[in-house]
């Protein structure tokens, strides 16, 4: 390891405020539910995955923008509970924090409305001045080209690049291309991938994906498991059953959890049963962030299962 490198990784952009609400079934078209308010939590992919990341014991910082309410207040707050870095981010003067509103039955599953609030700057000057320091920069590329900057910059640097690839990217057989040129590592979720290549989640798929330029490939199907590919390996990992309080947040706690076995040297089906006990330990819990496990814990959940 470069002992100049002091950030293992550097979280970029998805911050925002969940309001949770529970309720007996996911509303249908035209439909009315009685609900029930569990909180307005801190969230988003980002900030859930460098909180993951954190409890697992990596050096991280947020690179990220909140407004100057009492939400961004409560986003920066709990990054410090995490042990996260906050003092990359940025507070925008007379904005409103991104928010999201989250509806979850009683299976743990989910729908998800996300409000965006407000444009962030890249503030590629900034990022030039930490990239050095940096091990692995991690996002969702929204926006295409503010992502394309910097990924740029971060390997001129020398950092590795890992995205997360979910429908909301909005990106198709053509943009992934362009994407996917300037990454090392890309997750996908099963819409995701299925957005990108038109094929459900499969090994062939996936290792098509490797042309486009990363040497990594991820893509997780839920409880059905995962699988992940490289130039020369492949490794699939069966999901947990485990009783499910809320999978929200899940595929960003598994990212971490795959980010952190990759920065440890870990083999690729290790990366995978890894970051897939890390996952099923997270949806035990309310919240994206109510069950982040430490490695110790994701260690000794891989031990009962493995041995069960």
């Amino acid at each position: 390891m470069d002992q100049h490198r002091t950030i293992d990784m550097l979280a970029v952009g998805g911050v925002d405020i969940d309001l949770v609400l529970t309720m007996d079934r996911l509303p249908s078209f035209d439909e009315k539910v009685m609900g029930t308010l569990v909180g307005r939590l801190p969230g988003g992919p980002a900030a859930n995955a460098a909180c993951a990341a954190s409890r697992l014991g990596l050096q991280v910082a947020s690179f990220s923008s909140v407004g100057d309410d009492p939400a961004g207040q409560i986003v920066i707050e709990d990054f410090k509970r995490f042990g996260v870095d906050t003092s990359l981010m940025e507070v925008c003067a007379n904005a409103e924090t991104t928010f999201t509103v989250i509806l979850i039955d009683p299976t743990g599953e989910k729908a998800i409305v996300v409000v965006p609030t407000f444009t962030a700057e890249p503030r590629l000057e900034v990022a030039a001045t930490v990239l050095p320091k940096t091990r692995m920069l991690y996002m969702m590329p929204q926006d295409h080209a503010h992502f394309k900057a910097l990924a740029q910059l971060a390997h001129q640097h020398g950092a590795e690049v890992m995205i997360d690839m979910e429908r909301t990217v909005e990106a198709d057989s053509t943009s992934v291309e362009r994407i996917l040129v300037n990454t090392d590592i890309a997750s996908f979720n099963r819409d995701g991938f299925y957005a990108v290549t038109g094929e459900e989640p499969s090994v062939v798929a996936a290792q098509r994906l490797l042309a486009y330029g990363p040497h990594t490939v991820v893509v997780t199907h839920g409880a059905r498991g995962s699988l992940a590919v490289t130039a020369h390996d492949i490794a699939e990992w069966p999901g947990y059953h485990v009783q499910t309080v809320d999978s929200t947040g899940a595929g960003d706690t598994f990212n971490a959890a795959f980010l952190w076995g990759t920065l440890r040297g870990a083999s690729l089906v290790e990366r995978l049963g890894f970051a897939n006990a890390a996952a099923a330990i997270a949806v035990t819990g309310m919240g994206p962030r109510g069950m982040l496990p430490t490695e110790v814990e994701v260690r000794n959940f891989l031990s009962i299962h493995t041995n069960s």
